[in-house]
């Protein structure tokens, strides 16, 4: 995870208009394996992307090596997006997007 915070650090300065939090497992709460699953967390390093306070993107980034191209390529992707196809990007993952924010509201009770 320590290479991956590096990396993280060099793709922030590439995209000065979008904010990143780094969040450690050990400051949750309840560091359990069944808190980060309900989060949608497989394995480490895993990234997650919101727009507007919600989860627009999730994933494992797998081996340290292809962390900036997958997180890249992600960002590029939603950053492209227009406001239409944000619409339809919303309706088409309205489940997901929810399930993600019943989650994350879980952890603070």
């Amino acid at each position: 995870c320590q290479r991956a915070s590096i990396q993280l650090k060099k793709v922030a300065k590439e995209y000065p208009n979008v904010q990143f939090a780094k969040v450690e497992q050990g400051v949750m709460t309840q560091p359990s394996a069944e808190t980060l699953r309900t989060l949608g967390v497989r394995k480490f390093p895993f990234v997650q992307i919101y727009r507007g306070g919600k989860c627009v993107a999730s994933f494992s980034t797998g081996p340290s090596h292809i962390f900036v191209k997958k997180v890249r390529d992600t960002l590029d992707m939603c950053l492209d997006r227009t406001p239409e196809d944000w619409d339809a990007f919303v309706n088409q993952f309205y489940a997901e997007i929810e399930e993600n924010t019943q989650a994350r509201r879980s952890l603070e009770r």
